[in-house]
């Protein structure tokens, strides 16, 4: 059940929901990594574990 704020005459819906797009896939995050944008470098995650990490997906699905 959506939970809303309101400022003024605005509403804002809070919505809470999981998706789990591949089952088989186990593990953490900490088990992958990135090639940098020029595919020079391969950024293994595990040197962020214990840190706050924000991971954008801007790619549709």
């Amino acid at each position: 059940m959506p939970k809303f704020l309101s400022s003024s005459n605005h509403a804002l819906a809070l919505v809470s929901f999981q998706t789990d797009c591949h089952a088989g896939v186990s593990g953490t995050i900490f088990e992958y990594g990135a090639l940098t944008l020029n595919g020079e470098e391969y950024i293994p995650f595990k040197q962020y574990a214990g840190k706050y990490v924000l991971f954008v997906n801007v790619a549709s699905y």
